[in-house]
C-alpha cells in the first residue's frame, strides 16, 4: 500500500567526493622533485583515462594495471607498461623494483612481493574507500576521493617532471614486450598454444567490445596478448579469483549493453562449472560468443603446485567435454579451433555470428605461463616437481627448452641471455629425464 506513484524517483548523482585542499597541496609536494615516479592503476581508475594519462606525462610516469584496471588506459597508451604480478609484463616489475615514488590510483593489487620495498618510494593513494588507505603500501599522503576529480584537482598542483628517463626507458621496455607477446601469440607450433586464440582476438574484436576473463591459466593470457583498446571494457573476478565468472558476467554485461559484442575469455575448468548458464544465452537470445580453452586440466594449480610447492601435479586432469556438441544440444552454434594457422580466420568467422556460440580453442596442455622474471626458488621448485614424478615431465621439459630458445632473441623474455639460468635449468632437466624408461614420462 506504500508503493505509491510519484513519491519516488529514479534521480542519481555519483558521489564524486574529493579531498581537502590541503591534503592535495601535500600530496604534489610529495610527488615533487622524483625523478622516477610509477603510478599503479585499478578498477577504482575506470573512466579516468584521460586524468591518467595526463598525471602520466606530467610526472614522467608508466601506468602499471592491476588486472582489474586493465580497461583504465587502452594497452595502446604510450604512458603504460600493461599487467603485472604473474600475469604482468618485465617493464610493470621493473618499474615498481626501481620507482623512487608510487602514486596509487584506485587499486588494493594483493601481490605485496610486487611493490616497491617499504620505505622504498614515497607513496600517495587515492581511493573512494579510507579504510584501502595502506592497505598494501605504506601510504604517506592518503587521498579518499573519486579517482577522476581527485586527479583533476591534483593535476593543477603537480610539478612536471622534466626527467623523462625512466618513463623512456619502460616505453622502450614495453615495445620489446608487446615483440615477445606477438612471438608467442602468432607460434605456429601444434599443438596451438594457447596464446595464439588471445592473439587472433585483436583482430576479431569490436572497437566498443566487452571482454569477460576468467580466472586460471587464462588469465596470464588474457592479461598479456589481449590489447584493450579504447572504447573497450574488459573485467574478471579479480577480487576474489573466482572461477567461472566468465559467463555469469557475460550474461549481465550483454543484457545491460544489448548492441555490444560481449565475448568471454576462459578456461575448460571454469566453463564446465557454470556451463548450464549457456542456455540463459540462448533462452533470452543473448549473442555472447564463448572463447574457451580447452587443454583437459585445471592449468593454474598443475603450475602452482610445481612451480610453488614443488610437488608433481597431482589431480588437475579433467574429464574432456565436447563444447561443440554441448553448444549444439544447447540450439546454438560452435566451432572447434586446433590449427593455429587457421585461428585468427576462424576466430574473427565465429565472432561474426548472430546469437550466442562456443568456440572451442584446443591447446598445447603444457605450454607454462612464464613469469615476466623467472627466479631461483621458482627452478629449483619445478625441477624438483618433474623429479618427483610428475606425468608428462619429459614433454614439459622439452617444450619449455623450445620456447626458451625460440624467444633467445627477445630482450624482454626470462630466456635472453640464453644459455642463462632459466635455459641451463630446462636443459639440466631434459638430460636428468633422458634416461627415464617409465612410459608416463
Amino acid at each position: 500500500m506504500r508503493n505509491v506513484p510519484g513519491h519516488t524517483s529514479t534521480a542519481f548523482q555519483n558521489p564524486a567526493r574529493v579531498p581537502e585542499p590541503d591534503l592535495l597541496r601535500r600530496a604534489a609536494e610529495a610527488l615533487a622533485g622524483a625523478a622516477k615516479v610509477a603510478i599503479l592503476a585499478g578498477a577504482g581508475a575506470r573512466g579516468a583515462a584521460v586524468e591518467l594519462e595526463e598525471t602520466a606525462d606530467k610526472l614522467g610516469a608508466p601506468i602499471i594495471k592491476a588486472q582489474l584496471g586493465k580497461d583504465c588506459v587502452p594497452d595502446d597508451s604510450p604512458f603504460t607498461t600493461g599487467p603485472v604480478g604473474l600475469v604482468g609484463s618485465r617493464p610493470s616489475e621493473e618499474a615498481l623494483d626501481e620507482c623512487e615514488a608510487l602514486l596509487i590510483v584506485g587499486s588494493t593489487m594483493p601481490y605485496i612481493e610486487y611493490y616497491p620495498a617499504p620505505g622504498q618510494a614515497v607513496c600517495v593513494q587515492i581511493d573512494d574507500k579510507p579504510e584501502r588507505i595502506g592497505l598494501r603500501y605504506p601510504a604517506d599522503i592518503g587521498l579518499c576521493g573519486d579517482a577522476r576529480a581527485t586527479l583533476r584537482a591534483l593535476l593543477p598542483l603537480l610539478a612536471r617532471n622534466d626527467n623523462r628517463e625512466f618513463l623512456t626507458k619502460a616505453q622502450h621496455g614495453m615495445g620489446a614486450w608487446w615483440d615477445l607477446m606477438e612471438q608467442r601469440g602468432t607460434s605456429p607450433e601444434a599443438p596451438m598454444h594457447p596464446q595464439v586464440p588471445a592473439w587472433a582476438l585483436n583482430d576479431a574484436l569490436a572497437a566498443d567490445a566487452i571482454v569477460c576473463g576468467d580466472s586460471g591459466t587464462v588469465t596470464t593470457w588474457a592479461a598479456r596478448q589481449i590489447r584493450t583498446r579504447r572504447g573497450q571494457m574488459f573485467s574478471f573476478s579479480g577480487t576474489n579469483c573466482s572461477m567461472a565468472a566468465g559467463l555469469p558476467y557475460a550474461i549481465g554485461a550483454q543484457a545491460a549493453f544489448p548492441g555490444r559484442q560481449v565475448v568471454v575469455f576462459t578456461g575448460d575448468g571454469s566453463l564446465t562449472m557454470q556451463l548450464g548458464d549457456f542456455l540463459t544465452c540462448v533462452q533470452h537470445d543473448l549473442p555472447v560468443k564463448i572463447v574457451v580453452i580447452k587443454n583437459n586440466t585445471l592449468g593454474l594449480i598443475k603450475w602452482e603446485q610445481m612451480v610453488f610447492l614443488g610437488n608433481p601435479e597431482y589431480g588437475v586432469n579433467m574429464a574432456p567435454l565436447d563444447f561443440v556438441k554441448f553448444a549444439e544440444a544447447c540450439g546454438a552454434r560452435g566451432i572447434r579451433i586446433d590449427d593455429p594457422a587457421r585461428c585468427r580466420d576462424q576466430l574473427a568467422d565465429a565472432l561474426s555470428w548472430d546469437g550466442p556460440a562456443i568456440i572451442e580453442c584446443v591447446t598445447d596442455e603444457h605450454e607454462p605461463p612464464y613469469p615476466a622474471k623467472v627466479n631461483r626458488d621458482q627452478v629449483t621448485k619445478l625441477m624438483a616437481a618433474l623429479r618427483e614424478g610428475t606425468p608428462n615431465r619429459r614433454r614439459i621439459a622439452l617444450q619449455m627448452v623450445r620456447d626458451l630458445l625460440d624467444e633467445a632473441s627477445f630482450d624482454a623474455s626470462p630466456a635472453h641471455s640464453v644459455p642463462g639460468p632459466v635455459a641451463r635449468a630446462a636443459a639440466k632437466i631434459t638430460g636428468k629425464l633422458q634416461g627415464d624408461d617409465h612410459p608416463a614420462s
